[in-house]
């Protein structure tokens, strides 16, 4: 009898040795010996090094930099925008400036009024027609501040009394302008400190034209300003620094109005002669920025133009960071899970050892049950089951009087929710909240408004994945939801309208969640893929004329279904067609239906190629 239980002892462990073995024998067959050398724990764990961080931090680094240069290159196209804002509005004021200037130089009147010695010509007359087009000029032009015309004081005899044409004084002969008009025999640019009123002094710009009066052997010079108020409100953007000045010349105009007539804020003598955009130091600190040096019309002289953004290059620091700073709480959240599970899975392997050993050295005191409900608390289970009988088996040996007790078991089984590998909703909402409030505050309410549909529609199908029911009304919401960014994304090549039975209350009715978005996803993906423009898509939604059945028809205007496809299409709603990716899921959407309402109600389909095709789902007509 001794030795009949020994054997019997010795088959149970055994047995019990070669289940703790398999998945070692398993790994060594696969060669994956790295990973047997080490206890469970280290494996889970290197395999999420190896397998979750090593991938995520190479994938969020790429995309880091992916988003540092799409977000510079962003910024670098709006400051270089911006730049050519302030070109195309200083060279089309030049190119006006210098159509006034053709017509002054044009006016035959200015030169018979400064050069005729005829005492009969009629000089008060002239002086007033040339007084009224000066008028007419100034009046009419935003952009000019001053419109005069200097002449010798010699010339002013047959000049009546005006306020235009002035002649050269010791005042103007000390200007800026005046100087070089001596020495340059053409047209320039040129900026010069202007007296305001209550003697408030600021920097303008001038252009000045030499008008040659052949007849007296001399000149005349013509002074436009250019007004800055005009600029500023052309030009004048409340994220950019912006500079301009005329040659070598002090800053004439500047967002910081404080900084006129100081020296432009680049070292021209460094920068090259053309366009450049990228980063620049601005006042110690380091600003994205746009240089441009342009020559202005009818003119040798060059304008500088410096748009900076001094806030952007802190801005996309501040994006980067952010996005490294979720990607570590994703990794240290990932780590913490994996981590308590390898050290609560580890523990239960321990459990199952130490039990395992102690039924080795007959001892069959070992804890009543693990934790978990798969395969490793099967295997304690069946352990359970052996050391029974080997006690039993002891019991009729050594104890033959002793009635075979029925075992029982009566484990406790705990269900493991593990939520490793799940993302959680109100993690995703508020973080796709936190990505619409940005972009609101960035000023693109597209992309806001994007992403708030967006939001809806996944809450509705998270909210319905493990649902059997929702209103007719939430489904309807989530349709406009779905087509709302259907609309973003297509525009105006798809369009669609709602028609709904006046007897028929959707927030009182009954349906299946997502059983009519599909087929209107169907209808634009099929459909309408290959219509250019002006698809259309109707759902109208209708009861039966007893009021025992809901119609949902949707109808598009798209390319339609030739007569052999759909009989092919027919005959498939109610088995798996051949191609999974056609039909499968009108198939889904009927099978739903059959199985939910009965085989009498389901889906059916009308079509004609080039005109359109009608999905038509019959349920029964359910309030509650």
């Amino acid at each position: 009898m001794q030795e009949t239980c020994k054997n019997t002892q010795a088959y149970y462990l055994r047995a019990a040795i070669l289940l703790n073995y398999e998945d070692l024998i398993m790994t060594n067959h696969f060669h994956f010996q790295y990973f047997s050398k080490n206890n469970m724990k280290r494996q889970l764990i290197t395999l999420f090094i190896c397998a979750v961080m090593i991938p995520v931090i190479s994938i969020g680094s790429v995309l880091g930099i992916f988003i540092y240069q799409k977000t510079f290159t962003h910024y670098e196209d709006l400051a270089r925008s911006q730049s050519r804002l302030v070109h195309s509005t200083i060279v089309s004021t030049s190119i006006y400036l210098h159509a006034t200037y053709e017509t002054v130089i044009s006016n035959q009147k200015l030169q018979q009024l400064l050069c005729t010695d005829d005492p009969d010509y009629n000089t008060i007359e002239a002086t007033a027609e040339l007084t009224g087009l000066f008028d007419k000029t100034l009046t009419n032009t935003a952009m000019l501040t001053t419109l005069k015309l200097y002449v010798p004081a010699n010339l002013m005899g047959n000049v009546g009394p005006n306020k235009y044409i002035l002649p050269f004084t010791d005042e103007t002969a000390a200007s800026r302008w005046y100087q070089k008009a001596v020495k340059f025999s053409g047209n320039f640019w040129t900026s010069d400190i202007r007296t305001g009123q209550n003697d408030v002094t600021y920097w303008e710009l001038h252009y000045c034209c030499r008008i040659p009066l052949p007849e007296k052997q001399t000149y005349a010079v013509l002074l436009m300003s250019v007004s800055n108020d005009y600029l500023r409100s052309l030009i004048s953007n409340n994220n950019y620094e912006i500079f301009l000045n005329v040659n070598e010349q002090p800053v004439f105009i500047s967002s910081d109005r404080g900084y006129a007539g100081q020296e432009f804020p680049l070292d021209l003598n460094k920068e090259a002669s053309d366009s450049k955009t990228g980063i620049f130091t601005l006042f110690d600190k380091k600003a994205l920025g746009s240089f441009a040096c342009v020559s202005l019309y009818h003119s040798s002289d060059k304008l500088h133009i410096f748009v900076a953004d001094t806030n952007a290059m802190d801005t996309i620091h501040h994006l980067l960071i952010i996005f490294l700073l979720i990607m570590l709480l994703a990794l240290s959240v990932s780590v913490v899970i994996i981590f308590l599970y390898a050290t609560y899975f580890s523990g239960r392997i321990n459990t199952l050892r130490l039990a395992m050993y102690k039924v080795s050295n007959n001892d069959y005191e070992i804890v009543d049950t693990i934790r978990g409900d798969d395969e490793l608390t099967a295997t304690f289970q069946d352990m359970k089951i052996m050391v029974e009988k080997l006690k039993t088996a002891e019991a009729k040996i050594y104890e033959a009087q002793i009635r075979e007790q029925a075992i029982e078991n009566h484990q406790q089984q705990m269900e493991l929710k593990l939520l490793a590998n799940q993302i959680n909703p109100h993690f995703l909402y508020n973080t796709l909240e936190a990505i619409r409030m940005k972009a609101l505050v960035e000023g693109n309410k597209a992309v806001a408004n994007a992403i708030k549909l967006l939001s809806k529609c996944m809450r509705y199908v998270l909210s319905n994945t493990r649902t059997s029911s929702t209103t007719l009304q939430k489904e309807l919401d989530y349709i406009n939801n779905y087509m709302a960014i259907m609309k973003l994304r297509f525009a105006d090549r798809i369009n669609y309208d709602i028609s709904i039975d006046e007897k028929l209350s959707p927030s009182n009715y009954r349906i299946l969640p997502l059983l009519l978005q599909p087929v209107i996803e169907n209808a634009i993906s099929h459909g309408l893929e290959n219509k250019e423009g002006n698809g259309h898509i109707i759902l109208k939604l209708c009861l039966s004329e007893n009021n025992t059945l809901l119609r949902a028809s949707i109808f598009d205007n798209g390319i339609g279904i030739s007569r052999q496809r759909l009989l092919y299409v027919t005959s498939h709603l109610d088995t798996p067609p051949d191609d999974s990716e056609h039909g499968i899921g009108l198939y889904n959407i009927n099978n739903r239906i059959h199985l939910f309402y009965g085989p009498k109600y389901g889906i059916t389909i009308q079509s004609k190629e080039h005109f359109g095709t009608c999905v038509t789902v019959t349920l029964p007509h359910i309030y509650f």
